[in-house]
């Protein structure tokens, strides 16, 4: 009981850790048109993809991070566990247990790889102007500003040119990185019920219902 216990707080922290292991899929799905997002589902951890350029107007609290790049994915998690090079007991039940310290992860996405996780899917979302503005400030409010408005670097990202911000939120067993992105999308008036997506393979079933625009991965 006690074993099947840490078993479930484990993987609850586990869905925001550092699982890495690309896959591409066909550049015909490399949509370089305005509005459009992707979701894609890593293992345990989903986050949310943005064509880079469409979004330096809209996203101050990034600066001019990644101004080059043509995307960008964003996800979010537990600081100390999302940032260690091996997740622990102890971290997960941190994590999960009382409320934690929070980042954001910020990496570049080639326009000839858009990638995903071995295990993963991707799902395309086409959002309106106002959705799409309303998605960027709720990326905003999640960072953590100092006094001259500035975003707080934690250090690198997981893979690639990667970067992790402090965030201002915190994370807890009710609000996971799956719950954050579920709440993101909800925000943009995407059909989802962030009290259901603790897991990113819910988060995916819920979009599938509403979108038919899912790349899944052989």
């Amino acid at each position: 009981m006690v074993f099947s216990f840490k078993i479930f707080i484990l993987s609850l922290a586990f869905v925001c850790h550092n699982n890495v292991g690309y896959t591409s899929y066909s550049e015909q799905n490399n949509v370089n048109e305005y509005n459009k997002i992707y979701v894609v589902k890593h293992r345990w951890h989903s986050g949310i993809i943005l064509n880079r350029s469409e979004t330096k107007e809209l996203l101050p609290a990034l600066g001019i991070d990644f101004s080059n790049s043509q995307y960008i994915e964003i996800g979010w998690g537990d600081k100390d566990f999302y940032m260690a090079e091996k997740g622990t007991l102890s971290l997960a039940f941190k994590a999960v247990l009382w409320p934690t310290e929070s980042v954001i992860h910020v990496a570049e996405i080639s326009s000839h790889q858009l990638e995903k996780y071995s295990e993963g899917e991707i799902i395309q979302l086409e959002l309106t102007e106002d959705n799409f503005a309303k998605l960027m400030m709720y990326f905003n409010s999640s960072f953590y500003l100092d006094d001259n408005h500035n975003n707080i670097k934690y250090g690198r990202g997981l893979y690639g040119n990667s970067q992790f911000y402090l965030s201002n939120e915190q994370y807890h067993l009710f609000k996971t990185c799956n719950v954050w992105v579920a709440k993101a999308l909800k925000n943009a008036n995407i059909s989802i019920n962030p009290f259901f997506a603790f897991t990113s393979k819910n988060v995916m079933r819920q979009l599938r219902k509403t979108n038919k625009k899912s790349v899944p991965v052989d």
